[in-house]
This record gives C-alpha cells, sequence and structure tokens, in this order.
C-alpha cells in the first residue's frame, strides 16, 4: 500500500503518515491474494495427458505431474488379452515412474479429497504440511511491525529482525525459557518465505580483483615473513623466547583501517514484501545527512586485547559553542577529531602514532598491517614509524577484502551493531 504523503508548512521535507490495515485474526499473509483463475476439476471429470516413463527417480513432484500419473492410472492401457486393456496397478505405475507404491496410494486419498483443487499446479506441497509454526503469536507482531517500518521507509535488515524477534518473544511468552528460541538460519528463512518477503538489493558495481591476486598476495606474506626474522649485525637470524611469531609478540602485530561513518544508512539492501517495483526509504529532519558522513579509524591487534582508542573524524574545525556542548557527550573512549575533509590526513597519523599506538608497544619491535591509502606512506609517517621499530606492511591494492582482518572479520559486524543502535536511538529521539 503506497503511503499517503502531507506536507508541511515552512519546510520543504515531506511528513509521511501511515496508513495500514490491520491483521486479520486467522492466517494471515503478505500481500492480498491475487484473483483466482478457473477451478480445477477431479480426475473423474477431466482426465490429463499421462507421463512418459523415467529411468530415474524424482527428489520432488508437483501437483500437476501427480494429477498426469492419477490420469494414466485411470486409463485403461495394460494388454490383457488379444483386443482388451485393462487400468494399471499401483505396483506397475509404481514400477513405471518410480515412485513408491504409499506415496501413489495417498496422491489418490488427497485426490478424491478434493485437496488439489485449490493448489497451484507447479507446488511440490499441499496447503497443509510440514511443521506446525510454534511462535505464530510472536511472529504476527514481529510482522507487524515489519509492515509498518517499511511504509515509514525505514531501512529493514537482518539485524533489526534479530533484535526484535528476541524482544517480542521475552515480552510474549513469560513462561518460557528466552534461550528456547535463537533465530535460527531455518526459522528466518521460513518467515521470511511465509511472508513473501525478500531482500532488495541496490545493485553497486564491485571492485575487482588484480589478475595476479594470488602471486600479489604470496608476495606480500613473503614480506612479512622476511621481516619478521630477527638478525644481528652479521646477518644470522636470532629468537626471541618471549616472540609468538618469529620476532614480533602477538601484542605487537596490529592491524589499522579507516572506513566510512554515514549519518544515516538509507542506501544498500532494506527487507521488503515482493511484487513492489519502487523501494523507498525515509529520510530525517535534516537534509542532507544521507550524503554527509564521518570517518571512523579503528585498529586491532594479534592477541585480541584492545589497546588503542577508536578514532572519529568529523568535518569542520571543531570550535563554536554547539560543538563544545556536543563534545560535552562524547564517550571517554572514543577519540573525536576535526578537520576539513573528514578523513585522516598525514598530520592526523603522526599524532595517533605518538599520543595512542607508540605508548602501548613497549618498545619492541611492531609489525603493523596497513591499506595502500597516500596519508599512510608519507615522509612523515614513515620516519616517525622507522624511529620507533615499527614495520609498515602495506596491504596490496585491491586484495584488501581478502587479507585485511578489519575488512574481512570486524568492519561489517561492527556496521551492523551501530545500525541497530542508531534505530534504536531514532525510537528514543521520537
Amino acid at each position: 500500500m503506497a503511503p499517503r504523503r502531507r506536507a508541511q508548512q515552512g519546510t520543504a521535507r515531506v511528513r509521511v503518515t501511515v496508513q495500514l490495515s490491520e491483521l486479520p485474526a486467522g492466517r494471515f499473509y503478505a500481500r492480498e491474494k491475487r484473483k483466482p483463475g478457473p477451478k480445477r476439476k477431479l480426475l473423474a471429470k477431466q482426465l490429463r495427458t499421462s507421463p512418459p516413463a523415467v529411468q530415474q527417480p524424482r527428489r520432488s513432484y508437483t501437483v500437476n505431474y501427480k494429477l498426469r500419473v492419477l490420469s494414466w492410472l485411470q486409463k485403461p492401457s495394460i494388454p490383457c488379452g488379444p483386443t482388451r486393456l485393462r487400468e494399471p496397478t499401483l505396483v506397475e505405475a509404481a514400477n513405471r515412474f518410480k515412485i513408491p507404491v504409499a506415496n501413489l496410494g495417498k496422491w489418490q486419498k488427497e485426490e478424491r479429497q478434493g485437496k488439489y483443487l485449490e493448489t497451484s499446479a507447479m507446488a511440490c506441497r499441499i496447503g497443509g504440511g510440514g511443521r506446525r509454526r510454534k511462535w505464530t503469536e510472536m511472529e504476527r507482531v514481529l510482522y507487524d511491525q515489519f509492515r509498518h517500518r517499511r511504509a515509514e521507509g525505514k531501512v529493514v535488515r537482518r539485524s533489526w529482525f534479530r533484535y526484535n524477534a528476541k524482544k517480542i518473544y521475552s515480552e510474549t511468552y513469560t513462561t518460557t525459557n528466552v534461550s528456547e528460541f535463537r533465530f535460527s538460519n531455518g526459522w528466518f528463512r521460513g518467515f521470511l518465505s511465509w511472508h513473501k518477503i525478500t531482500l532488495r538489493a541496490i545493485t553497486n558495481k564491485a571492485s575487482q580483483l588484480p589478475s595476479d591476486y594470488i602471486d600479489t598476495i604470496i608476495g606480500w606474506m613473503r614480506f612479512n615473513r622476511r621481516n619478521s626474522q630477527q638478525r644481528n649485525e652479521n646477518g644470522i637470524p636470532e629468537s626471541d623466547e618471549e616472540a609468538e611469531v618469529g620476532r614480533y609478540r602477538l601484542s605487537n602485530i596490529c592491524n589499522m583501517d579507516q572506513t566510512p561513518l554515514p549519518f544515516e544508512y538509507l542506501s544498500g539492501r532494506t527487507y521488503h514484501q515482493q511484487g513492489d517495483k519502487t523501494i523507498w526509504v525515509q529520510g530525517s529532519k535534516q537534509t542532507g545527512w544521507d550524503k554527509r558522513q564521518a570517518t571512523i579509524q579503528l585498529t586491532i591487534f594479534a592477541d585480541g586485547i584492545p589497546r588503542v582508542k577508536p578514532l572519529v573524524f568529523f568535518r569542520g574545525q571543531g570550535i563554536g559553542a554547539s560543538i563544545q556542548a556536543e563534545k560535552e557527550h562524547y564517550d571517554k573512549r572514543v577519540v573525536v577529531k576535526f578537520n576539513p575533509k573528514a578523513y585522516a590526513n598525514s598530520t592526523s597519523i603522526v599524532e595517533w602514532l605518538d599520543d595512542q599506538v607508540i605508548p602501548v608497544l613497549d618498545g619492541r619491535p611492531t609489525l603493523m598491517a596497513l591499506d595502500m591509502f597516500g596519508s599512510h606512506k608519507t615522509e612523515e609517517v614513515l620516519d616517525t614509524m622507522r624511529a620507533h621499530d615499527i614495520t609498515l606492511s602495506v596491504i596490496p591494492g585491491g586484495c584488501t577484502g581478502l587479507v585485511q582482518p578489519l575488512d574481512v572479520s570486524i568492519n561489517r559486524p561492527f556496521k551492523d551493531i551501530l545500525k541497530v543502535s542508531i534505530d534504536q536511538n531514532s525510537k528514543q529521539e521520537r
């Protein structure tokens, strides 16, 4: 159902008024059923063309195929004399079509009961079969919230379903253990299929890997291995008993990366009902926030212990009464800086090394993996690293999605958690 829009006076922003029909009390579906076609007739009134004999058994059978097999059972086709034909038996049909006799008997019973009359010809199962849904009330509330959220033009992702499903379950089934509902992949796929919900995506051009990316990555790994060996003045390798990887301790192997931090997550993917061609989302009150973004810089260590605070870059100079009042609400576990471009430059990298990284290295040799961003390779940054025995390992271009730990394992879960947090804060602000 298309939302009704009403413009506010004095602003160009469009206000959306959501009007959705209530879910029916009985079984409910994601959308109205289409107008049904002509009803299917019983086999006693209309036989179908028989299928040919098969050599290999099928894994599933559509309603149309079942009716064709049953039609063959009702047609005299087995010779029983010079000029006479008789109807086939179930055993003969089972041998011809490689179908168990029990299935044929079941199909005959279902056809006499009229269960195939309202079922789609291409369906493999009739209505009422399969495992019964266990948490129908929770699913009803979750689906209703999903309908209203999409009607308001808000993005819906898997993390939203997980958070709200567990919350609704704990509020609805107070006498059961919360751990009984685990938001499994099977339940989630069934929920999406039942309500005709699919993941709609905006197609983006993916970055292509280098044609020789395997050799490039191997060369990069050889560089790391070669530089991890401790050598004395004569070039003879030495070992450190406390080092876990060559001459490095796990606490001195790190990876740093910057990633954009949009003010609004309005692009990408959202769950939506099937059939609609336009997938729209509602923006915030601030015009242009969907095009503005900050940059967050994360650092991880090989031993998994966080030692460096996240660093956030905002666009601007960081001055003014409103900015000073805003700084009072910043979390002490995050460092915030301002610059004209809202991303890390050579000066900010050197400050980051001096203020956060070097104090936690304890003067030991360090291997730091960074991507090929220009600010990571300036003379000022390289001189600072050499002075503190930090070996810069530059990840080959186009290969960060394969070998950079932050890109592979951290950034996406971090952004998923951030999206959920933004959604919850938006609800509280309203």
